[in-house]
């Protein structure tokens, strides 16, 4: 009792995007006193479309989210953004005594907000996307993913040699082998697809169960990509 307590809430999980119930891990708050972060590195770009904004339902009461830019908004690797209610103890945490650096001023003073000291300018191509692309640009692109990465799933599972081992709830589909999925013939597969030169899928183990995960965020992929990746792995898993 008395302790500080964090809990971190998924908004996306990455094997399945699978959601916390936000809204009812908020209303815990009520009764006790706990800091709730919400990890949406991919999936609070749900929130851009009506028909899956319910996923993040209850995002807005968190104390703090974080969202990885350089995954659905399509910029360079490591773009990131952190959202606080309280900005005066991200300064109180990062804040770098060094005396040339002198004490923080601004409002917000971003040189006492991160570790980091030299960072490069990250927000920059952040904003060229926003700007070029604005809020129903980037919907459509969600939107195409999430669509695209359903076509997929709805492949697999009409594959005789593939097993889906989650329902494709956003824009990441799972799936292993049908028949002995062990770690070597999983990774053969991989190998296989990715010697195609047509796709690359990664590696994962999902409840125990060596498997393969397409995740879909790119802003040029198309449906004729998606069926490339369907031939090729009805043609490597036969």
């Amino acid at each position: 009792a008395g302790r500080p307590v964090l809990v971190v809430a998924n908004a996306g999980t990455v094997n399945t995007v699978d959601f916390d119930d936000l809204r009812a891990i908020a209303a815990l708050k009520e009764r006790y006193d706990f800091w709730l972060h919400v990890d949406g590195a991919f999936g609070a770009f749900a929130a851009l479309c009506p028909e899956h904004a319910a996923l993040v339902d209850g995002l807005d009461a968190a104390d703090s989210v974080c969202v990885d830019l350089h995954k659905w908004l399509n910029v360079p690797y490591d773009a990131a953004v952190q959202f606080t209610r309280r900005p005066d103890l991200q300064v109180e945490v990062f804040h770098n005594a060094s005396p040339y650096l002198g004490v923080p001023e601004g409002d917000p003073e971003f040189l006492h907000l991160t570790p980091e000291n030299s960072r490069r300018l990250r927000a920059l191509p952040a904003w060229f996307s926003l700007v070029a692309y604005g809020r129903a640009g980037h919907r459509e692109i969600v939107a195409r993913n999430v669509a695209l990465a359903r076509r997929l799933g709805a492949g697999i599972e009409a594959l005789p040699g593939l097993r889906l081992l989650a329902p494709v709830r956003l824009n990441v589909v799972c799936f292993t082998l049908a028949a002995d999925p062990s770690r070597e013939r999983v990774a053969e597969l991989a190998r296989a697809v990715a010697a195609s030169g047509e796709a690359y899928v990664t590696p994962t183990v999902y409840d125990g169960v060596p498997a393969l995960r397409a995740a879909f965020s790119n802003w040029r992929t198309t449906q004729a990509d998606t069926d490339r990746v369907l031939t090729v792995l009805a043609a490597v898993s036969g």
